[in-house]
């Protein structure tokens, strides 16, 4: 081959290398491209799915939690209103109190009656070991916001010249729960009520809903209800004025 031939070819070898090394190159930045964008999606997705599974745990925590609270209140409700006394009194000074409320969200209803348990009450209280009076509540905390309180009183307290919010100590039960709900058991009509005027008497059941809400005001509040019978309803029937007579002077036999 002729030495002009040859150069030729070696410039144009050379040219097609360089070319088919460019080809290569475009071809391998192209590809990390679209790595970068796929790898990025990738990385979404599962950022996305790891956000979930937080979100779920941390919305499990706060719903055991909020279980927690509820079924511990409900469980101490039920005591104390199983405990609830009744005597026949003209100064109606073992009433049962109910009241329907609603200032925010959710129910606020209270309720007052006589009892002996000493639940839901601050440990120290002299009132423990006794009969006493108490009120169940929805009243804001320390800062400002709902949540379920109870305070105790000396039993034969004069309901119309005392006032529980402003002469006894309140007791928070729980910041979990920022509601309540109450209703009465009629007995004639056999059905639910949220009125009760007969305060110089006692109901057989009653209906409590315990309302405890998300931290995300879109998700439905967690609702405990719980229907809790009174014992000592039947006893107003017989009118006790104390625990061995009834209001007619007859004696009561013990079985």
């Amino acid at each position: 081959m002729p030495p002009m031939q040859r150069v030729l070819n070696k410039n144009f070898n050379m040219k097609t290398d360089i070319h088919h090394q460019k080809r290569i190159a475009g071809f391998t930045l192209l590809e990390l491209i679209v790595s970068i964008v796929i790898f990025t999606i990738i990385i979404s997705i599962v950022s996305q799915a790891f956000n979930g599974v937080i979100r779920g745990w941390q919305r499990g925590t706060e719903v055991l939690e909020d279980v927690q609270h509820s079924e511990y209140a409900m469980s101490k409700l039920a005591q104390v209103i199983d405990s609830t006394i009744y005597f026949d009194n003209p100064r109606k000074r073992y009433a049962f109190l109910f009241e329907k409320k609603n200032s925010g969200k959710f129910p606020t209803d209270s309720l007052s009656f006589v009892t002996v348990s000493p639940a839901l009450m601050p440990r120290g209280s002299m009132l423990r070991n006794g009969s006493h009076r108490i009120k169940i509540y929805i009243d804001d905390d320390d800062d400002g916001e709902p949540a379920l309180f109870t305070q105790a009183a000396p039993a034969l307290v004069d309901m119309e010249e005392n006032s529980f919010k402003s002469n006894f100590e309140p007791y928070l039960v729980s910041r979990a729960i920022q509601g309540i709900e109450i209703m009465v058991y009629d007995e004639k009509a056999k059905e639910w009520t949220d009125t009760w005027e007969k305060k110089n008497s006692v109901p057989t059941r009653i209906k409590i809903s315990l309302f405890a809400p998300s931290e995300k005001e879109d998700e439905e509040p967690i609702v405990f209800t719980r229907i809790i019978d009174i014992p000592v309803a039947k006893s107003v029937k017989l009118r006790l004025k104390n625990p061995t007579k009834t209001s007619r002077g007859r004696r009561i036999k013990s079985k």
